[in-house]
């Protein structure tokens, strides 16, 4: 687990279209009806495809599963990051992250399917068993403010840039997690006036002298 977003983005999943288009019906699959009754004949009925031809990409169930989990991730990562790299300072880099973040995982069609029907099998890699997620995702994170101080943007002691990268996970998987909130986390404009409202003042204190 402590590897998996790293996997996530160097994963060489099938690339042709038409494993293209088995995983896209097995994502709407499993969107529609959760893993629990997700079967290869529902995915091959969808698409309209043998069984056969997504045996041949995918010998077995798990393994679709698995590519479908890896694809999702990795779309997330890749538009996540771009989102960061595209900012000038590192207050815009939070909240456009922070914003797109909590926007892409509210929102997010199998993710809520499964923590509302299948909860059994998403909570606890996000709760009691998260901290090889975390962690990995904390050094994600980390790499972002490294090169911010790198850079001179950032002043803030190297000890405590894997709490400052914890801290920013823990707000968006508490938020995704409970969807219900005071905070207007729905719409675009109003989570980036609450990155910037409580967030923003953070990195600006730590801006170098």
């Amino acid at each position: 687990m402590r590897d998996l977003l790293k996997h996530a983005l160097e994963a060489e999943l099938p690339g042709d279209e038409t494993a293209e288009r088995i995983m896209g019906a097995a994502l709407t699959q499993a969107e529609d009806f959760g893993l629990r009754r997700f079967t290869v004949d529902d995915v091959a009925r969808r698409v309209g495809l043998s069984r056969v031809t997504i045996y041949r990409y995918f010998p077995k169930k798990d393994q679709l599963l698995n590519a479908l989990v890896l694809r999702e991730m990795k779309r997330f990562l890749t538009k996540v990051d771009a989102v960061v790299e595209a900012q000038a300072t590192p207050e815009e880099k939070l909240i456009e992250g922070l914003s797109f973040s909590l926007g892409y995982l509210r929102g997010h069609r199998l993710l809520n399917r499964l923590l509302r029907t299948e909860p059994e099998l998403i909570l606890p890699q996000l709760t009691v068993q998260a901290g090889g997620l975390f962690a990995a995702a904390r050094t994600r994170i980390a790499a972002h403010f490294h090169a911010e101080i790198a850079a001179g943007r950032l002043s803030l002691p190297a000890e405590d840039v894997d709490g400052m990268a914890e801290l920013l996970i823990r707000i968006v998987v508490s938020l995704v997690l409970t969807q219900e909130t005071v905070l207007p986390v729905d719409d675009d404009v109003e989570r980036r006036r609450v990155a910037e409202l409580y967030l923003a003042p953070i990195v600006r204190s730590l801006r170098p002298a």
